[in-house]
């Protein structure tokens, strides 16, 4: 935070910049809601499980409760209870909500490879209505001084970005509304990624007059595949 204390005051920047800080999802400090630039702890491994703990958990609450207030609140359905009272967790989809950790403290803990997920835009009302933040960094390792030296230079770099383009009284998640999160991300020099879609296509219609003959070829190969029919070069 000494590095922009100097920037924070008005009028140098277009309005005020929050930084929060949370060390892990629960993000207790709301930074996701409330930060223009959010730091939230995560971990990119599986779920450190001790059987033995989730064991005498179903024992003390009962199977039922377990089923009842944790497995089916998983929001990506990733935990089942075995029969033996274990507990199996499909760590490819799990979105590290940390519910399951909350109520199992004893039996789960996050994973040994840790690091932040970095977030941009979060505000509360002024001239668009309350923003989320973004990912822009799904994750990234804080242990080494370059770490984070990197984060305080990735930080400058947003910050000079918002400087130059934000409007006068404009928070940095409206600047990115009003612009483009492809376009901002392209001025701050970072690669955009799937992970950052805000939602589903709301038009599923694809123009294909600009694709030549490759439409035509794709729905081709999709018949025959659908047929099992050879393609004329197939040997």
């Amino acid at each position: 935070m000494n590095n922009f204390t100097d920037d924070l005051h008005r009028p140098a920047l277009p309005y005020k910049f929050k930084f929060k800080f949370s060390g892990c999802a629960n993000d207790c400090m709301n930074s996701i809601q409330r930060a223009d630039m959010a730091v939230i702890g995560t971990w990119r491994d599986d779920i450190q499980v001790k059987q033995d703990e989730v064991k005498g958990f179903v024992q003390a609450r009962g199977r039922q409760y377990v089923i009842d207030n944790v497995i089916s609140r998983c929001p990506t359905r990733s935990l089942s209870l075995q029969d033996d009272d274990t507990l199996a967790i499909d760590n490819c989809n799990c979105v590290r909500c940390m519910h399951c950790i909350n109520v199992i403290t004893k039996a789960l803990s996050p994973g040994k490879d840790r690091g932040v997920t970095i977030l941009v835009g979060g505000k509360r009302t002024l001239k668009i209505g309350d923003l989320f933040g973004t990912v822009i960094i799904p994750c990234k390792k804080l242990e080494t001084e370059e770490d984070y030296e990197s984060l305080n230079e990735l930080a400058e770099e947003i910050i000079d970005f918002w400087a130059e383009n934000g409007l006068e009284h404009e928070r940095c998640g409206e600047m990115i509304d009003r612009i483009g999160l492809a376009n901002f991300l392209e001025g701050i020099g970072l690669d955009v990624e799937p992970a950052m879609v805000a939602q589903p296509r709301s038009n599923p219609y694809v123009r294909m007059d600009t694709w030549g003959g490759r439409g035509a070829e794709m729905a081709r190969a999709a018949h025959r595949n659908a047929h099992g029919l050879a393609s004329a070069t197939d040997p």
